[in-house]
């Protein structure tokens, strides 16, 4: 399964957006890069920390530079408060909303370009893996390793970011168990 296929079908999962967005918006993280290691634990096993740096440092240009600001623009246009003024000058609001769906779009469309350029990564360095042999432990242990480049561990246990990655955890071992089901 493709990481693009893989992170559409678990971010649909009940309660993963919202898991998704909390870690992003409180400890910061790159959601694609969350769900590549996600991936990574279903279709190669265990993330090395040297291939997950590898990942983050080629990563943070991209979502620096090319995701961030999209998504800055989209959430201010949807603060009433902030864009009110603009939204005047804006023909009517039915034209503003399309434009920030618009926006949302080319969002999605980056972080989907996103998910294709780790996958390559993933596809150029697979053979330098030492463990490839999927456990239902590692989708979740590849991503505390993820989120542990972020806060401090007395930050992260108060975010209860265990709970939240563990609903995550789920949907994608279901969804690898589906598919390991749908092969046989």
């Amino acid at each position: 399964m493709t990481l693009d296929t893989f992170a559409i079908a678990v971010y649909r999962k009940p309660q993963v957006a919202d898991a998704c967005l909390t870690l992003q918006q409180e400890l910061g993280l790159d959601v694609p890069v969350l769900l590549f290691s996600a991936w990574f634990a279903c279709t190669h096993g265990k993330i090395d920390e040297k291939m997950l740096a590898e990942v983050i440092e080629r990563s943070r240009p991209f979502s620096l530079h090319v995701v961030q600001p999209i998504r800055q623009v989209r959430r201010w246009m949807k603060q009433p408060a902030d864009s009110q003024k603009t939204m005047m000058i804006a023909a009517n609001e039915e034209a503003w909303q399309s434009l920030r769906e618009r926006i949302k779009s080319i969002e999605i469309s980056a972080e989907l370009l996103w998910l294709d350029a780790l996958q390559n990564l993933t596809e150029s360095q697979v053979l330098r893996a030492k463990n490839t042999h999927f456990k239902e432990d590692s989708i979740m242990e590849n991503m505390q390793r993820y989120c542990q480049t972020f806060k401090s561990a007395a930050e992260r246990d108060a975010l209860n970011v265990n709970a939240l990655i563990s609903r995550i955890a789920e949907a994608g071992y279901q969804l690898y168990r589906d598919q390991t089901v749908q092969s046989l």
